[in-house]
């Protein structure tokens, strides 16, 4: 059984045609701040731009991990720290156990939010990019997409 395995890699988001990734850096530095979201920490900020750029995606990677990293660690610390309550003060479990969904639902819920603004972004980029691409930057797209070449 040849199956290949999966790189952590082959997850991340490939890149756009190298046309479209010169021309949608054009657009960002022709028309700037007039079509970027505000700048925020978590949800626009210079690697929205460059992943944006890239991909066509307004997101960003660090923002996501962290997250997601600290809603796991906190699940962890929340358990253990239950856990060890529970073995002397078992009346002390419901405080215990709400902070820890807080702790935990907390970064969840920034996530999501995050996603729901990176999603309103990509659509608002988008939709302005392509109203003014050049007519050669649809031409190489569509053959590459098409795998015409």
């Amino acid at each position: 059984n040849s199956e290949k395995q999966q790189s952590p890699l082959d997850n991340l988001p490939r890149s756009d045609p190298p046309i479209l990734v010169l021309a949608r850096t054009r657009f960002i530095l022709e028309h700037g701040e007039s079509v970027l979201p505000p700048y925020h920490i978590v949800n626009s900020n210079s690697e929205c731009i460059a992943v944006w750029c890239k991909t066509g995606r307004w997101s960003t990677l660090q923002a996501s991990v962290f997250l997601h990293s600290t809603a796991i660690g906190n699940a962890k610390s929340a358990t253990a720290l239950t856990l060890g309550v529970a073995a002397t003060n078992p009346w002390l479990i419901p405080a215990f156990a709400t902070v820890g969904l807080a702790a935990v639902g907390t970064p969840w819920l920034m996530l999501k939010m995050a996603n729901d603004k990176w999603t309103v972004a990509t659509t608002s980029l988008t939709e302005k990019f392509w109203a003014q691409a050049e007519p050669e930057v649809f031409v190489e797209c569509i053959e590459k997409w098409s795998n015409i070449r």
